[in-house]
């Protein structure tokens, strides 16, 4: 009966992505090359609090590549599989914070990568802290291959949540500006300090993007 109320969440929080997307105005800037049909998937990189409309834009514009998105084993990260599911969309549940204890999960999304599945991933989730990079999401670069792509978001209005990571629920008719960034590309050999250094390069990069006037400022 749990399982049945989740899913009639999941499935109610789908819903209401389609409603506000559909309102939405868009500025779009594509540094890594997105919306190249000849592409393959990518690792997507975007912060635990900007995740809302993903689902829906992969969706949207690029039904054409497979996905496959990173949940925690939580009744939380089970509402957002069933999300992603009503859009298509598998789930493997793990944590990119605790990829010892998720090895499973980066097993399988390390062969969903090679097959050219798009990987999404919040690399400060599922519990923070805030804006903080964690190691598994560039591991799962280093076993593959795959870059990471950083996913930046900005709604003109939003509600913001008292939560952990300060969830943003984007108001209809609000303007996003989205900013697919430079690819990152992990090596495959590399000692724990340059290990250290390409996950740090990704949360400076990722902490850009915060904020409009920084991406604006990065053009």
């Amino acid at each position: 009966m749990a399982r049945i109320r989740i899913k009639n969440v999941g499935k109610l929080v789908a819903w209401l992505m389609r409603g506000i997307g559909m309102t939405l105005r868009w500025e779009i800037r594509d540094d890594a090359g997105v919306f190249d049909a000849t592409r393959k998937g990518w690792i997507w990189s975007f912060w635990h609090n900007r995740m809302f409309l993903i689902p829906w834009l992969h969706h949207e514009w690029f039904a054409n590549v497979p996905g496959t998105i990173l949940t925690s084993p939580s009744k939380d990260g089970q509402i957002i599989a069933d999300v992603c599911e009503s859009f298509g969309i598998e789930a493997e549940r793990g944590s990119s914070s605790k990829p010892e204890k998720g090895m499973s999960a980066l097993i399988a999304l390390a062969a969903k990568a090679r097959e050219g599945y798009e990987i999404g991933i919040t690399p400060d989730g599922p519990r923070g802290p805030l804006h903080r990079v964690q190691p598994g999401i560039v591991k799962l670069a280093q076993l593959t291959g795959v870059p990471i792509i950083p996913v930046h978001l900005h709604y003109s209005h939003a509600i913001k949540f008292k939560t952990w990571d300060e969830f943003l629920l984007p108001l209809p008719f609000a303007k996003v500006t989205i900013v697919f960034d430079k690819p990152h590309l992990i090596p495959r050999r590399m000692s724990e300090e340059e290990f250290e250094q390409k996950r740090a390069a990704l949360e400076d990069v990722m902490r850009v993007g915060t904020t409009l006037e920084n991406l604006q400022c990065a053009r």
